[in-house]
């Protein structure tokens, strides 16, 4: 006989049948801590959506409320043209942490206000474009939050 023993194939079924119990809590344990770290990250990306949402959301509104002041109202004190930018930078900057159809919609945003900013208190299309592109970056947002778990 050699130095080299052969697989001996009776004693590893026997080894697997006398240690079964091990085998399988230790599979659980594999499993269950790699669907905990799975869960946690996937709540986390949840999270930063959600807020990221809710803060769009929120300079989407005070955009339009902006752009209706300059537009319809004349009152620069509340609807100067100059302070839709940091909506506007914001609403791109965040929407890229949301879904690809939020974050196209928020580019386009920023793109449309970049073109019509300047002529907002006096030419209507622009306030139409303007106006018609914030609801649909509204609209794109809102479906990212109905697709969150």
């Amino acid at each position: 006989m050699s130095v080299t023993k052969r697989f001996n194939r009776d004693w590893l079924i026997n080894q697997i049948k006398l240690n079964s119990v091990a085998i399988v809590s230790l599979l659980t344990a594999i499993f269950g801590f790699t669907y905990n770290t799975w869960s946690a990250h996937q709540n986390e990306v949840n999270q930063n959506m959600r807020v990221a949402s809710f803060e769009v959301l929120k300079n989407l509104g005070e955009l339009q409320t902006v752009v209706n002041y300059a537009h319809y109202a004349e009152d620069k004190s509340r609807g100067h043209p100059i302070d839709g930018w940091k909506h506007a930078t914001m609403v791109r900057d965040l929407s890229r942490l949301l879904t690809p159809e939020a974050a196209k919609e928020g580019q386009v945003l920023f793109v449309e206000w970049e073109r019509d900013w300047e002529k907002l208190e006096s030419d209507d299309q622009s306030e139409s474009r303007l106006s018609a592109q914030i609801t649909k970056t509204r609209q794109a947002v809102l479906s990212t939050i109905d697709r969150l778990e």
